[in-house]
């Protein structure tokens, strides 16, 4: 029976094999792969429940095969992309999120370092004023000062700071780097 079987298989194989090469090959255009495609249905002939007997039922199974493996084909091909497209994304995020990291950490010695040295009671009222976020007249109470005064070393503090900050952004940034310059340069801005 199996010897019978193998030679029904091979009869369908010289009978049908062109015509679903062709049909294939429309939509894979790799020989490689319809060959190994069609070998696969092929020898699916010996283990299926087709009727070998029935040539018309034999070349209908064939091509519904053979359009069940194309989509099959497909479908791993659309998820070895999605993956490989997955990894790149991740991949390229974690060096966006490298990179910001390594700026910020830049812009706050560019910051610090400016703070450092601006005269002490600029830096005293400058840091009162963000770190601790005492509004003009907390400070001006606390370090005995008019308020004007307070407001005037405040400006003048975000004016060198701001300095600071464009002639390090005169650097060649990156739109991440540009985007965590201007953040910084905001939080300056505001007023308490």
């Amino acid at each position: 029976m199996q010897t019978e079987k193998r030679r029904l298989v091979e009869l369908f194989y010289d009978k049908f094999w062109k015509e679903l090469y062709i049909v294939a090959f429309r939509r894979l255009r790799s020989e490689e792969d319809v060959e190994d495609i069609l070998q696969d249905i092929f020898l699916s002939l010996l283990t299926g429940d087709v009727d070998l007997q029935n040539e018309n039922s034999v070349r209908a199974f064939l091509h519904l095969r053979l359009k069940s493996r194309i989509i099959n084909f497909y479908r791993k091909q659309l998820v070895h992309l999605t993956f490989e497209q997955d990894a790149a994304l991740k991949s390229e995020l974690a060096d966006q999120d490298s990179e910001t990291r390594l700026m910020t950490r830049e812009l706050e010695v560019v910051v610090m370092d400016e703070i450092t040295r601006m005269p002490e009671k600029m830096k005293e009222i400058f840091l009162l004023s963000r770190n601790e976020r005492k509004t003009t007249e907390q400070i001006a109470v606390q370090l005995n000062l008019s308020n004007q005064t307070v407001r005037n070393q405040i400006s003048t503090a975000i004016k060198r700071v701001r300095v600071a900050v464009n002639n390090y952004s005169q650097q060649d940034l990156t739109p991440a780097a540009v985007h965590i310059v201007v953040t910084i340069g905001a939080l300056l801005l505001i007023k308490y």
